[in-house]
């Protein structure tokens, strides 16, 4: 039966226990959903958003300073795409720049390769060949690594027909390229989605999250935004922190690699600056390689310094004093302490992203591990009705910006008595003017 009048809702108001119910069950489908997705998915999903989140600063400094006719949508999408030109732009930049010049020290470390393998088979084989007693048994370590390494060479097979050896190796080369080739056009697939993902957060970002908060019971909107802004400053902290730190440890051990004559300085300085972003364990494995090195290859800018203990000893030192210049000077300032976490509580965040999500859940499991921390945080001050928001203070006005705060704090660390003076000065003032507001007479 149809009717241009529209029907009305019969059903009744939902009670408690119902509510209840349903809330239990989406959340459970919800989980379920969330299960059955795969893992590359995931990585696809977060990968846009950290892109678009770290990307949107671009986009607002464009957008300040153009102007378009045409409406806000307008000139948000111009926006984007001019921050996506000055992408390009930057990676064609260190595309010229830089990356010819790491190819040159790997194909450098690829020719020397051979001389160290062959230099530590020689330094195992001079240690190994001491024969050791225990007992009435003698034996070499060397001899009996080669006897299980290097099985006799009249233990391999019979032989196999050749037409038939040639048609597994046809078959099993033919489905290695059907993978590789299934798997490459899953790769552009999901590089597309991903582009498209980053472009529409770029331009929608806050249309998103005040859609976040309106979808939001009234009564807790201010509760919303009061948690995205904390989330901003933890993310901010961490995202764009690392970011700089990252850039900072680069430019230090490769400069540090340089005067101590290691071999491929610019790879160890590339390769410092990209562990920086795993949490506690990053630089001590950036530390590895070039330690290697200077145990196989003297300096090549101190005479004597020859490779051995004491070569990979002062390199071992040179990364420590970099790590530690790093976390009294740069951590202070760039991330501050909104992510005050215990390293154990980090090493397992970073186990669980690994398995879970693989390399970028290493990366960002500090962040997320804060995160959570918030939100617990909140859940604990709502269910034992404390404050909240305890811990977070509400940050100072800064003038300028990062170059400005540059500036001034060089300023005050040149001129440290200045600062005082003017204080003086100004207390004198004020004094001053409260005395010539007391009345004259006695």
């Amino acid at each position: 039966m149809s009717s241009s009048r529209m029907p009305t809702i019969t059903s009744p108001p939902w009670g408690t226990a119902t509510k209840r119910i349903v809330a239990v069950g989406v959340v459970v489908l919800a989980l379920l959903l969330a299960r059955e997705i795969g893992s590359t998915i995931w990585t696809g999903i977060i990968l846009a958003v950290v892109l678009g989140y770290l990307l949107s600063p671009i986009v607002r400094f464009v957008e300040q300073r153009i102007v378009v006719v045409g409406g806000q949508g307008l000139r948000r999408t111009i926006s984007v795409v001019v921050a996506w030109v000055i992408l390009l732009g930057v990676f064609t930049l260190i595309a010229i720049l830089i990356i010819p010049a790491i190819s040159a020290q790997f194909r450098d470390f690829a020719d020397e390769l051979p001389r160290l393998v062959q230099s530590i088979q020689e330094d195992l084989e001079d240690v190994l060949s001491r024969s050791i007693s225990i007992g009435n048994y003698t034996f070499v370590p060397w001899d009996e690594l080669q006897t299980f390494f290097m099985p006799s060479a009249g233990e391999a097979g019979d032989g196999e027909d050749l037409a038939e050896t040639l048609r597994s190796t046809l078959l099993s080369m033919t489905d290695s390229g059907i993978d590789v080739l299934s798997s490459l056009v899953t790769f552009l697939v999901s590089f597309a989605l991903v582009l498209m993902m980053v472009f529409y957060l770029m331009r929608d970002g806050p249309s998103f999250a005040q859609y976040v908060v309106n979808s939001t019971p009234e009564s807790y909107r201010g509760d919303v935004e009061r948690l995205m802004y904390e989330l901003g400053l933890i993310w901010n902290a961490y995202l764009r922190g690392q970011l700089m730190l990252g850039l900072a440890v680069a430019v230090a051990t490769y400069l540090a690699a340089l005067i101590l004559g290691l071999p491929q300085p610019l790879v160890l300085g590339v390769l410092a600056g990209f562990l920086e972003f795993i949490p506690n364990i990053g630089p001590t494995l950036s530390a590895i390689p070039a330690i290697f090195f200077a145990l196989l290859t003297p300096s090549s800018t101190i005479p004597g310094l020859d490779a051995g203990l004491i070569y990979a000893l002062v390199v071992a030192l040179a990364y420590v004093a970099i790590q530690q210049l790093e976390a009294l000077f740069l951590v202070p300032r760039i991330l501050g302490g909104s992510l005050d976490l215990h390293p154990v509580i980090v090493l397992a965040a970073v186990w669980i992203g690994a398995t879970v999500v693989g390399v970028l859940g290493v990366i960002l499991a500090a962040p997320m591990v804060a995160t959570i921390r918030l939100g617990l945080r909140y859940l604990r001050g709502k269910l034992l009705d404390e404050e909240v928001f305890p811990m977070v203070s509400q940050p100072a006005t800064r003038r300028g910006g990062f170059a400005y705060s540059l500036v001034r704090y060089f300023l005050n660390r040149r001129f440290r008595t200045l600062q005082g003076e003017v204080e003086r000065v100004r207390s004198r003032s004020s004094a001053s003017s409260e005395t010539d507001a007391l009345p004259s007479g006695r």
